[in-house]
């Protein structure tokens, strides 16, 4: 997009990339009319930024813990509907001129009565100007307030105390929700569920009630006593349907009677003399000795785990519908007394799921009849009255969070001058860390760590990962900081230091990992001889283990074989004396062993001191030639050669990587879009890293005060040692 003569944009150029140039609040128009592909971020989490929580929030317009440059050009536009523009550089400031409010709309209009009447409210009728903490202020106490626009209505705010009791039994069964000023109150979706399963258990509560008149209904067939007799069926419905559905499969099978009473294993495994197992055994058996006819004798031996229920049903069902006292109980009897309660368990299956029941129906039946609900619906109507205020409010806090934070935020994000500022710091850059004598000034919060080691191993940057910890365990965190100067000869997994907050507050730190890459040059011109070197070292250590282990291994078998050798010698002296007429033959298996291991160990050392004259030979020869000054300096030239070779070598490939160490993969490992590199430039990693030095001007004392210490030591030793 094209801009006009009057009003270009600038831009300038930080670690190879240039940022669109944000001074005041007239350079947010040139963020509208810039291509996303320009932008250095399009995209970044919440987490992790050092800014006001309530101004994030407002950014965040769809609430998904992230921002997308969308919504950032939505702010700016908001802004700039409601602020005056000004050609001056913007100077952040905590405060807001009224007279900066562009009242040229209605809603800019609004805006500037409502931040005068918090101003007002402040016994602050002639200021000019209005901070965010002011307006935050007013808020806090509207959300006190009784009526707080959120349509919530707590009893403590009602003056009539029935109808105050009327909301806390509505809060006690249905539930309630948490008002501005964290109250637990009700609303009007909560007063209309009171009201709606208030009415659902009113009638069904009634379909069981008998009429004036009569002495039982299709529901309640017995009358008064028809609840009572359905529970005493209740509690034994389930034996008696298995017992009758047994004594079925007795007819078709006989043998099935001592299937089903028998106990398994009963003989190895059940206890006669336990009591719980038997009853628990007995809660199993049938209710009575099945029998083909079918019949349930109530008065005989029946099972006696079951007597309380059994003698309740015979009193309160069977006698009462059959009127004898035979008790005795077929299949198509039990059907018809099933069949009898069949309606009043239908109406008792059918009772609402719903904890109002706890108030009593003649207080539901109150409640239902009054005008309580009449009035908590004219409380909400009142409450409500003052969302338009609370809204205000909100918006006049966005306004003035805005004004404040967003010129920061878009230096931090549609251009990044604030990470290469000495004056400033990155809204990501979480603190200071003082690690090893050294001060790195840049550290990034991080939320999942191997994840974003994965993707910042590719940045080419050296990076140390800490746990912060602080006195609460909520405190804790881990930062991820680039070391872009000194060496890692001190920043090891275990290493702790101080970690300093933007805040200021200290912390302890703790290295939990090292992703290593080039530092500096010098490091990665040393980094090829060190590996030679450490190869080498390597090398040697793993021959003189090797020689170790043989030679105890060879001492080891050594002794061995001596003793197998003379424990020989002794059994062949034996057996020559016993058969002295008999050729023998002397085990030689041992002994040839021994001199086995011998003989490998002579040539063993043979090689050894073949290889070691042939070394020494070479070296001789050498040392003749070296003594002619032609041959010592080809020689010196040659070594020179090689070893400048290997140092321009490793210089050229250092200085190509560190050039190519970038700090927008480290923030791409966060959870960030960006679009530009971000090359971590001489001055830059200088500052990011630096060796902490004594004070300028100090005095340096020199001499070296252990010395004498020293001294005294070691003549206390020598007497000590004399004596």
């Amino acid at each position: 997009m094209r801009f006009l003569a009057k009003n270009k944009p600038t831009f300038d150029k930080y670690g190879g990339y240039y940022h669109l140039r944000i001074s005041s609040i007239k350079d947010l128009e040139h963020i509208l009319k810039l291509a996303d592909g320009r932008w250095m971020a399009t995209s970044c989490p919440i987490f992790g930024l050092n800014m006001d929580s309530s101004f994030l929030r407002f950014l965040d317009a769809d609430g998904n813990g992230r921002i997308i440059s969308n919504e950032v050009r939505e702010s700016i536009r908001w802004l700039l509907k409601y602020i005056k523009l000004t050609d001056s550089d913007y100077q952040q400031q905590s405060y807001l001129t009224l007279d900066t409010i562009n009242t040229d709309t209605p809603e800019g209009k609004s805006l500037r009565d409502s931040a005068e009447r918090v101003l007002i409210n402040l016994d602050l009728p002639n200021s000019d100007k209005i901070t965010i903490e002011q307006v935050r202020n007013r808020q806090s106490i509207m959300a006190k307030a009784n009526y707080n626009g959120d349509g919530i209505i707590p009893p403590e705010v009602i003056e009539n105390q029935d109808t105050a009791q009327f909301v806390r039994d509505i809060i006690a069964t249905i539930g309630g929700v948490d008002d501005a000023s964290g109250l637990k109150g009700i609303n009007e979706n909560i007063l209309e569920q009171f009201k709606s399963e208030a009415k659902n258990y009113l009638e069904w509560y009634e379909q069981g009630i008998i009429p004036e008149g009569k002495e039982k209904t299709s529901i309640m067939i017995y009358g008064t006593k028809t609840h009572e007799m359905y529970n005493a069926i209740s509690k034994i419905r389930e034996k008696i349907d298995q017992f009758f559905a047994q004594c079925a499969l007795l007819r078709i099978n006989r043998k099935i009677a001592d299937q089903i009473i028998t106990i398994d294993n009963e003989s190895k495994e059940f206890d006669y003399n336990d009591t719980r197992s038997i009853n628990e055994r007995l809660k199993l058996a049938p209710i009575y000795k099945l029998n083909p006819e079918g019949v349930l004798i109530l008065d005989e031996s029946y099972n006696e785990v079951y007597h309380s229920v059994v003698k309740s049903f015979k009193e309160n069902v069977y006698t009462p519908i059959f009127g004898d006292n035979t008790y005795r109980l077929n299949k198509t009897q039990w059907e018809d007394i099933i069949l009898k309660f069949s309606a009043y368990e239908s109406w008792i299956k059918s009772k609402p799921a719903t904890n109002i029941e706890s108030l009593g129906v003649e207080k539901i039946r109150t409640y239902l009849n009054s005008s309580h609900d009449q009035i908590i619906y004219d409380l909400i109507e009142k409450d409500k009255s003052v969302a338009g205020e609370i809204q205000q409010l909100q918006n006049l806090e966005k306004l003035l969070a805005y004004h404040r934070w967003l010129l920061e935020f878009v230096n931090n994000y549609v251009s990044f001058p604030y990470l290469f500022s000495i004056s400033h710091r990155a809204m990501f850059d979480m603190g200071t860390l003082i690690l090893g004598g050294r001060e790195y000034t840049f550290s990034m919060k991080i939320e999942n760590r191997m994840a974003h080691i994965n993707i910042a191993k590719n940045s080419g940057i050296c990076l140390i990962y800490l746990q912060v910890t602080g006195s609460k365990p909520e405190e804790t965190f881990e930062i991820a900081v680039p070391v872009t100067r000194g060496n890692l000869k001190d920043a090891y997994v275990g290493k702790r230091g101080v970690f300093f907050t933007i805040n200021g507050k200290e912390m302890d730190a703790q290295i939990v990992h090292v992703v290593e890459n080039p530092i500096s040059l010098w490091e990665t011109i040393k980094e090829p001889f060190r590996r030679v070197y450490a190869m080498i070292g390597s090398r040697f250590s793993q021959i003189a283990q090797a020689i170790q282990k043989e030679s105890e291994k060879t001492i080891v078998t050594t002794q061995t074989d001596q003793k197998a050798i003379q424990s020989g010698l002794t059994q062949a002296q034996q057996i020559s004396t016993t058969q002295t007429q008999q050729p023998t033959q002397v085990p030689v298996t041992e002994q040839t062993r021994a001199s086995g291991n011998i003989r490998d160990i002579m040539i063993g050392v043979g090689f050894l001191a073949a290889g070691l004259g042939t070394a020494l030979k070479f070296l001789t020869d050498t040392a003749k030639q070296l003594t002619q000054p032609q041959t010592l300096q080809v020689l010196l030239i040659m070594i020179g050669v090689f070893l400048g070779v290997a140092i321009i070598t490793a210089g050229i490939s250092g200085w190509i990587k560190l050039r190519q160490r970038d700090m927008g993969i480290l923030l791409q490992a966060s959870g960030w879009s960006i679009n530009g590199r971000m090359r971590i430039i001489r001055p830059m990693a200088r500052f990011f890293c630096r060796k902490t030095r004594i004070p300028k001007g100090a005095k340096r004392y020199r001499k070296e005060l252990l010395t004498p210490i020293e001294k005294l030591t070691r003549k206390m030793q020598f007497k000590s040692d004399n004596k």
